[in-house]
């Protein structure tokens, strides 16, 4: 017993007041700037509750055999010989839709240089490069390279954008984080900005924003106020020395120009102790490859990891699929499903290495999700490259469906504040019909349920399955009125309840 306890305890008791301890009322989901919040399966913080439910992941498609819509090869191939993405494209890049137009900030590989390319879409699948006329390149201006602080171009490993147009200042409205090679110096990361994506300025003083430790960066993001950035780095290290493998670290800023040099060690795959140490080879085992690029989808990240496995210390024998991990703060992250390929390595259709990298690539576009990828080559550096796409159904990255033989099956979402008053509920759902069905509930903080919200009031569909099925009832078709916070409450029923799927739930 706490020893400062006991003494209020009894003081309470001697004049005849009753001791009670306040209950902790857990934390609401909120939308982070969002319009709308979105309830994952695998997201177990914002439905951290259920009933006799199965948590399914869906690999991504790579092949018109899984996707008809899928072009079968590269969305964005190499260039020809003399361009400066020729022989080799990668794809630690980034893709922004703006003003109906996706962007891409990609880099470019010409045998001697990393580059930063630019391209761009209609549709986030047909891409054209287009001639920008900012840097001169083997006597030409006629290229795709974006400029650096004035007429030259810029180079880069990888190339982490941001595009913030409610920034005050317009010459700072996009952001980037790049990471370039330099002899005798490893990993150094660089800041820049732009009014227009294409013309950059580098950080007053040109000083990398990692002195003193190394981080070899994929995923950029804003959240709640402040920037983070992660990829695998030694700011932390392996307890035991010389046991360190590739782990995802997280580092902060509030300004974008000043970063912590402490780092929060937000995923790891490898052994530490009491789990014994496998071996102190750096290039052998599980490990997390260039942290992970994030989706910020408001009240949850999704990051798609590099899933780096090896037998050897060979980092030529060595392949790597990508993972699917979630945070819902930017820092802690968790695996739904441990060791699940969400991209899956094998049979690209040109044939190429094993070995994906992770982009800051993520789109719905109509009815399908769109993950750009790219593809690391280590033992023949002639082999196929180019930037790719994996597709699911929209948003149909995984599910829940009942357990056989369970009845009764349901998920409650965590307490959260409505993005607005008039604030609607929607399911991504399939596998529905009369003796399949999905019932919507409408719960206060404490599980209660709310008159007008109940399932027996819920009118239900009449479709088989849907993208944005509409949550109505019988006098309700929304949830203005409703006292804060509330929670969502969904019900698999009938007597086929097995074949209904739910992928995810959105409060609009």
């Amino acid at each position: 017993m706490n020893r400062h306890l006991f003494p209020i305890r009894a003081l309470c008791a001697l004049i005849g007041v009753t001791w009670f301890v306040p209950a902790v009322r857990p934390a609401a989901i909120h939308a982070h700037g969002n319009s709308e919040i979105v309830l994952f399966p695998f997201d177990d913080h914002s439905l951290p509750f259920n009933r006799g439910l199965v948590l399914n992941l869906v690999q991504g498609r790579k092949h018109q055999r899984q996707d008809p819509q899928h072009p079968n090869k590269p969305v964005l191939d190499v260039g020809k010989p003399g361009d400066p993405d020729y022989p080799r494209v990668y794809f630690y890049g980034t893709v922004i839709q703006i003003d109906g137009e996706y962007r891409m900030w990609y880099t470019g590989h010409d045998g001697k240089n990393r580059q930063v390319c630019y391209a761009v879409s209609p549709d986030g699948v047909n891409w054209t490069k287009p001639r920008l006329g900012l840097v001169e390149y083997n006597g030409s201006k006629e290229n795709n390279l974006v400029s650096l602080d004035g007429p030259e171009s810029m180079h880069g490993v990888c190339v982490l954008v941001l595009y913030e147009p409610e920034d005050p200042d317009p010459e700072r409205r996009f952001k980037m984080l790049r990471e370039i090679a330099i002899p005798g110096v490893s990993w150094p990361v660089y800041a820049a900005f732009s009014a227009d994506g294409l013309n950059w300025k580098s950080l007053p003083g040109n000083k990398p924003i990692n002195p003193g430790f190394r981080i070899e960066p994929s995923g950029l993001v804003k959240f709640d106020g402040a920037y983070y950035v992660n990829g695998h780095s030694n700011a932390i290290r392996h307890p035991i020395p010389g046991a360190q493998k590739r782990s995802m670290q997280t580092f902060v800023s509030y300004d974008f120009e000043n970063w912590s040099s402490a780092a929060h060690l937000s995923f790891r795959r490898d052994n530490i102790p009491p789990r014994p140490i496998l071996d102190f080879e750096g290039n052998r085992g599980e490990q997390v490859h260039v942290g992970a690029s994030l989706w910020n989808r408001g009240n949850v990240l999704l990051g798609f990891y590099g899933q780096y496995h090896n037998e050897t210390n060979d980092r030529r024998t060595s392949t790597c699929d990508l993972g699917l991990i979630v945070s819902n703060n930017a820092i802690n992250f968790r695996e739904p499903i441990p060791d699940f390929k969400i991209i899956p390595a094998h049979e690209e259709p040109d044939r190429t290495e094993a070995r994906l990298i992770q982009g800051q690539g993520f789109q719905n576009i109509g009815d399908r999700t769109l993950v750009y990828y790219g593809i690391w080559t280590s033992v023949n550096y002639n082999n196929p490259t180019g930037v790719r796409i994996a597709t699911w159904p929209r948003d149909r990255l995984g599910y829940y469906t009942p357990s056989p033989g369970v009845t009764g099956a349901h998920c409650i979402s965590a307490p959260f504040e409505l993005p607005r008053a008039d604030a609607r509920v929607y399911l991504n759902a399939d596998g529905l019909s009369p003796d399949a069905r999905l019932e919507v509930e409408i719960l206060d903080e404490q599980m209660r349920p709310i008159p007008g919200f109940s399932a027996a009031e819920f009118s239900g569909w009449t479709q088989e399955s849907g993208f944005r099925l509409p949550a109505t009832w019988r006098t309700r078709d929304n949830l203005a009125g409703l006292k804060q916070p509330i929670r969502v409450r969904v019900n698999f029923a009938g007597r086929d309840a097995h074949q209904a799927r739910l992928h995810a739930i959105y409060i609009e």
